[in-house]
């Protein structure tokens, strides 16, 4: 039972198998209809063509030789006679006026004229195959093109210039040409077969091809270009013109280069915002969050800043590799060089200026942060610098592009920060709230804004200084200096020289409308009838104002000059706070030696007076201590006088007692000896 039960079970697979094995047979077959289903629509279009062409061509034999006919069975009848017009008047309406001289032949020459038409058509069958290759040599090269065997296509189309050489041009009168009209079909037929395989070869261009494979489509392209120069030159026979014709086909062919391989250059970029580049966002993005959708898009900017670096020197080289070296050092070919060269250079110019464009608004869409800014010109600057080993560079032009980014950045953090000061101050003065605007001011600020260290002044001098304590008092305004120094830190990531005087126009900008702010501000702080806390908001407008013009206003620009690099301003700025810091420490080491010389003299007079009063004290002291001796020796001798009171006390005392026991011993003695005398 378990042996039929497999056998069922092996024979069910092989049915499915079979059945799997004919859908996939089936699917094939389908796939390679509609592969070739050109091909077949083709050849049914071949088919039909060739057999309207056989009908035609037995229409017009029939036509041609029915007056033949009709005269050799003429000439052939005894009975007829050049008197019987009865015949000649049913065929009158078909035939001319050549006929008629036919007619007037004898029969002869007639005979001798089909004769001669027979031998023709008998040489002419026996070269039957030969005829037959003739006429499939336009499908055979078709097929050749379809094919990709560009060597056997090409050498049908040589083939086909020999056969017009040989069958055409030899011909002086019109009516031997026209008695080639085989030839000259077939001929024609191979010409469109090249207009095909032109097509062909620079549409594999349009592809990703490598070095061998672009240079065996070129040397195709030129063997093409040679067919046709031989054409030309059999028909024509000039030979002062073949090297004209000979550098615009060249022209043209770099022209078809260029131009494939700049289909192929462009369909391989991602424009950011396309359907693609959405795609390929999503994939990288599945939760959809803005920072890395963001990311995603500067990604894609940096891969295509890539991909375009690489596919154009790639066809710069290929180019230059394949064209450059096809020209000799001669006079003759100085001008096609040069003309090869401004060709390159034209194009190369077009596909930066290009470059440049789609670099400039994809980073003024999708690039809103420094970082991501400076990655695009480190690959850009990479990109000219590479095109500048083929005389391409173009670093010049890219400091247009990104210096009002910069710029446009760093000022777009700062008025953030004084627009978020703006709305902090009028929201507390609508409200009527005071406390958003003061904060804690710490015992460690007050220390460090007045003390300064020496030693320090060439380290603060070379990077960004602390900033102020003070603000802590003013949360608003230390805010805004927050997000200055954010646009700072910013702006050292992707540090422009190019940029320098927009931003330092743009931070005078900034200051003057932060004072223009906090100016309208205390304005409107004073007006009268100000609700909630007026007092403190007051007080809060003009701390701010005064704090901004004394503290902020100094620090916000040597922080800027310190971002930016600026080492004379740094050297300056650092003299000046050495010596200020000199002025400082030499008031304070006079102020040292002052309080030092008033706590010395201090110390002298508290010690001399602790001398005087020490002497005093031991004079007290020694009396004191005489006193204490008679003190102690008059308690000792009334102590000892009242010791001895007290034994002489205790000694009495024992006396009495000694009295009374004897006395209470002889009572019981008496009282026993009564007893006894009673007894």
């Amino acid at each position: 039972m378990t042996d039929i039960s497999t056998f069922n079970h092996h024979e069910a697979d092989e049915r499915v198998a079979a059945k799997h094995a004919v859908s996939i047979a089936e699917e094939n077959w389908r796939s390679l209809c509609t592969q070739y289903a050109s091909t077949f629509v083709a050849a049914e279009r071949r088919s039909s063509d060739v057999q309207s062409a056989l009908k035609e061509l037995l229409q017009e034999i029939h036509v041609n030789t029915k007056p033949s006919v009709k005269r050799v069975g003429r000439a052939l009848d005894p009975n007829y006679g050049e008197g019987n017009n009865d015949d000649e008047e049913e065929d009158s309406e078909g035939e001319g006026e050549q006929e008629e001289e036919h007619l007037t032949q004898p029969a002869s020459t007639l005979l001798a004229d089909l004769a001669e038409k027979h031998r023709l058509r008998r040489r002419t069958l026996m070269q039957h195959s030969s005829l037959l290759e003739l006429l499939e040599l336009p499908s055979l090269m078709d097929a050749c093109v379809r094919s990709s065997l560009y060597e056997d296509a090409l050498s049908i189309a040589g083939f086909a210039n020999t056969l017009e050489r040989r069958h055409l041009m030899e011909s002086v009168s019109e009516k031997e040409e026209q008695k080639q009209t085989v030839v000259v079909g077939v001929v024609s037929e191979i010409r469109r077969r090249e207009a095909d395989l032109r097509r062909m070869l620079i549409h594999r261009l349009r592809g990703d091809v490598t070095m061998p494979q672009c240079l065996e489509v070129v040397t195709a392209l030129r063997r093409l270009n040679g067919v046709e120069l031989e054409r030309r030159n059999n028909k024509s026979g000039e030979q002062h013109d073949l090297e004209g014709v000979h550098a615009a086909m060249e022209m043209r062919l770099q022209v078809d280069f260029l131009e494939a391989r700049d289909a192929w250059l462009e369909g391989g970029i991602t424009k950011i915002g396309s359907a693609q580049a959405a795609a390929v966002a999503a994939a990288s993005d599945k939760g959809g969050a803005s920072s890395s959708r963001t990311s995603a898009q500067a990604e894609q900017i940096l891969d295509g800043i890539e991909r375009y670096r690489t596919r154009c020197f790639e066809i710069v080289t290929q180019f230059l590799a394949i064209f450059r070296g096809s020209f000799a050092p001669s006079t003759s070919s100085s001008n096609n060089q040069d003309h090869s060269y401004s060709l390159l250079s034209m194009w190369t110019a077009r596909r930066v200026q290009t470059f440049l464009t789609s670099l400039n608004t994809n980073l003024i869409s999708h690039v809103h942060d420094t970082a991501t800014l400076r990655d695009a010109l480190d690959a850009s600057s990479f990109f000219a610098s590479s095109m500048g080993r083929v005389g391409a560079d173009f670093q010049s032009q890219l400091a247009p592009i990104f210096e009002p980014l910069l710029t446009k950045m760093i000022v777009g953090y700062w008025s953030d920060g004084l627009n978020g000061m703006s709305e902090t101050l009028k929201a507390c003065r609508d409200a009527g709230i005071a406390g958003p605007l003061f904060g804690t001011e710490t015992s460690s600020s007050k220390d460090n804004s007045d003390g300064i260290n020496v030693d320090d002044v060439d380290v603060q001098s070379s990077r960004t200084p602390h900033p102020p304590r003070s603000l802590l008092a003013l949360p608003p305004l230390a805010r805004f200096l927050n997000s200055y120094l954010t646009g700072l830190n910013e702006l050292r990531r992707c540090l422009l020289p190019g940029a320098f005087p927009s931003i330092r126009l743009a931070h005078n900008k900034l200051i003057a409308d932060t004072k223009m702010a906090l100016q309208a501000n205390e304005r409107a702080a004073l007006t009268p009838g100000l609700r909630g806390e007026a007092t403190k908001l007051r007080e809060a407008a003009a701390k701010m104002k005064a704090e901004f013009d004394k503290c902020v206003e100094p620090y916000m620009k040597n922080s800027l000059e310190v971002a930016l690099g600026s080492f004379d301003y740094a050297v300056a700025e650092a003299d000046k706070v050495r010596v200020e810091a000199e002025k400082k420490a030499a008031v304070l080491v006079a102020e040292k030696a002052r309080v030092e010389a008033e706590e010395r003299a201090k110390a002298e007079a508290e010690e001399l007076a602790a001398k005087l009063k020490a002497e005093e004290q031991t004079a007290a002291a020694e009396a004191a201590r005489v006193e204490a001796e008679e003190r102690a020796k008059a308690e000792a001798e009334e102590l000892a006088a009242k010791l001895k009171a007290e034994e002489q006390t205790a000694a009495a005392e024992a006396a009495i007692e000694k009295v009374k026991v004897e006395e209470q011993d002889n009572s019981k003695e008496e009282m026993e000896a009564a007893d006894l005398q009673s007894d």
